[in-house]
């Protein structure tokens, strides 16, 4: 309750300060939007005039790419931070992280927000939406609870994975060429895995990128048992943060034997 509280009062000051540059926060939202509107726009005149491909139509794919800008949204806002490590590593800045109480990752959710996660959320609810218009599940409410039970743990999934592509700086003292391979490969998630070679599949399936969007989008739009795949969603979920706690502990460890 204490940390949720630092949280808020964190968030509100800093969207606070935000307003005070209205110029400059109106063009990082604007940006956003406009750099989410081409993707969507892309997508929909991609597939010409057939409208599908692969047996996944036009509106289902511009679902799946609304499922991952939703799941983003989490890391955007409250976990903008995290592209800081490697930077406060470098200039001593992270001693802070190893002598507060607390855990240090739930200290990186205190140390940054930013608002356009709200646009994120919001464009991704919008991606969805459109996707399914003309859609029995636009108006089916089971559809949407299934959906929200969801969200959450992709979320997890894909938070957890971007954090431990960070948090390789302990070892390498770099982490750019790890956060652009993984931002690739979670940007390949949002598709169908159809789409790509059988290895290709295999390879989404271990990391477990495949449980970003596509076993969700199988359980929502396709026959897929889907309380079945919300419980392999959540053990995924649940080793996924038990694997980024480990890897950063091991990581401080590190970073701390070797004098910093």
């Amino acid at each position: 309750m204490t940390f949720a509280t630092a949280y808020l009062r964190m968030a509100r000051a800093d969207a606070a300060a935000k307003m005070e540059n209205r110029a400059d926060f109106g063009l990082i939202m604007l940006g956003v939007i406009s750099t989410s509107l081409a993707s969507m726009l892309t997508v929909y005149f991609m597939l010409g005039a057939s409208g599908s491909v692969m047996g996944w139509s036009r509106g289902e794919i511009i679902f799946m790419q609304g499922f991952m800008f939703t799941i983003f949204a989490p890391q955007s806002s409250c976990f903008n931070a995290m592209y800081w490590v490697e930077v406060w590593l470098k200039n001593g800045n992270f001693t802070r992280f190893y002598t507060r109480p607390g855990h240090p990752l739930l200290l990186l959710m205190l140390e940054k927000f930013h608002p356009q996660g709200f646009i994120c959320l919001f464009t991704g609810l919008a991606y969805c939406v459109f996707g399914l218009w003309n859609t029995p599940y636009l108006t089916d409410v089971l559809f949407w609870l299934k959906f929200a039970i969801m969200l959450p743990f992709a979320a997890i999934v894909l938070l957890s994975i971007n954090m431990m592509a960070v948090s390789s700086c302990f070892w390498f003292g770099e982490s750019f060429a790890m956060q652009v391979t993984v931002g690739k490969l979670t940007d390949m998630s949002r598709y169908p895995l159809e789409l790509f070679p059988k290895l290709a599949r295999y390879a989404f399936m271990a990391l477990p990128l495949a449980g970003i969007v596509w076993w969700p989008s199988l359980a929502l739009l396709r026959d897929a048992n889907v309380w079945s795949t919300i419980a392999l969603m959540g053990l995924i979920a649940a080793g996924s943060l038990y694997a980024l706690h480990w890897q950063w502990k091991l990581g401080m460890r590190h970073w701390a034997g070797a004098g910093g």
